[in-house]
């Protein structure tokens, strides 16, 4: 019976040192588990610098269709701002305005702006810039712009996964072992899939090596550069993000905890492309960013732009016929942005709600 407790020890121990050989990353994330949906979180987290408080909220009644849709789907958090005034707030049981979200990858939207404003100034060359030409050797040979546009082929799980989209994350595999370390520890297992032909490949280390690529360029934290650039300027206030546990910086792609009003805020500063002095992108670069032109058939289809995504409302007989941009993440966070209707949308939720009839719900034509 000893003898085999002892070969039992053993054994356990032989695992447990293969485990942390192979697949280091499983312990550093053991602790902190999947990332919570509401502050606050267990894991590690650097102060993202607001200016002043959220922005005020008035209570104002969704329409019935719209407050039924939200209730359905768990709705935690919903503000519709249009033509310079808020037309409708609710809030979940046990939520409210003080109440800080994960943005999970909504944020990655933000990282995407940053990296055209980079090229804008001239602090990256192009979008054909290489990232390896930025980072080292060690990064994959993808372009900036094949990583805004996500059309790189970039891999970030194990070869005999049978998916490598985000779905497919597992705290074990190479995706799992970004999200502990960092880019720069990762950047070895990142490649561009053997057979790739082209075409969109939604994964997130995309996403970390843009934010990799903006500390670079501007020699700061992303945080920072995020803090600068478009949050304190949007009157937004103080958040948080991730960072990662056992390596440098935040994870790009996902966990900035914040209030809805807060991304009311960069709701409203991104779709008047900041404040008339101070325009956060050259007019034509923010156009293309936020209209681009589009045949009816690629917006309906959801177009993926640059860490944006497009489509249109267009339903035969509707009020309100518009194109809209919106980043969104994994659980049905999402802000829609509406150009055409003067119009900003958050939400926040346990599920998903439909994309279109959330609007169509929500918003009124302009007179």
């Amino acid at each position: 019976m000893r003898r085999a407790l002892v070969f039992g020890a053993i054994f356990v121990g032989a695992v447990a040192v293969l485990a942390e050989w192979r697949v280091p990353q499983v312990r550093v994330l053991l602790s902190e588990g999947f990332p919570a949906e509401i502050w606050p979180a267990k894991g590690q987290f650097v102060s993202v610098a607001g200016q002043g408080k959220a922005v005020p909220l008035h209570t104002v009644a969704l329409s019935e269709a719209a407050q039924n849709r939200f209730e359905a789907a768990g709705g935690r958090a919903m503000i519709v701002w249009q033509a310079g005034q808020i037309t409708g707030a609710a809030f979940g049981a046990g939520q409210g305005p003080e109440t800080r979200f994960n943005s999970f990858s909504m944020v990655k939207g933000l990282v995407g702006v940053l990296v055209l404003r980079a090229i804008a100034e001239g602090r990256i060359e192009s979008r054909d810039t290489s990232v390896r030409s930025l980072l080292g050797a060690a990064y994959p040979d993808v372009t900036v712009g094949a990583l805004l546009t996500m059309t790189g082929g970039l891999s970030a799980t194990d070869r005999s996964a049978k998916t490598d989209r985000d779905e497919g994350y597992r705290p074990w595999n190479a995706l799992g072992h970004l999200h502990a370390f960092g880019p720069d520890a990762a950047a070895s297992r990142l490649r561009i899939k053997p057979d790739w032909t082209g075409g969109f490949h939604y994964q997130s280390a995309n996403t970390a090596l843009l934010g990799r690529v903006l500390e670079r360029v501007y020699d700061m934290p992303l945080q920072g550069l995020l803090s600068d650039t478009i949050w304190a300027p949007a009157g937004a206030g103080e958040a948080v993000w991730r960072a990662y546990p056992n390596g440098e910086g935040v994870s790009a792609y996902c966990c900035l905890y914040a209030r809805a009003s807060d991304w009311l805020a960069v709701g409203r500063f991104l779709l008047t492309n900041g404040a008339p002095e101070a325009p956060l992108l050259p007019e034509d670069l923010w156009r293309d960013w936020l209209q681009p032109s589009l045949p009816p058939a690629a917006r309906r289809a959801g177009v993926y732009g640059d860490h944006l995504r497009h489509d249109v409302l267009d339903r035969e007989g509707a009020e309100v016929q518009a194109p809209f941009a919106y980043f969104m993440g994994h659980g049905g966070q999402i802000l829609y942005l509406v150009p055409d209707l003067e119009a900003v949308v958050v939400r926040f939720g346990a599920e998903p709600q439909l994309l279109h009839s959330t609007l169509y719900e929500v918003l009124a034509p302009l007179k």
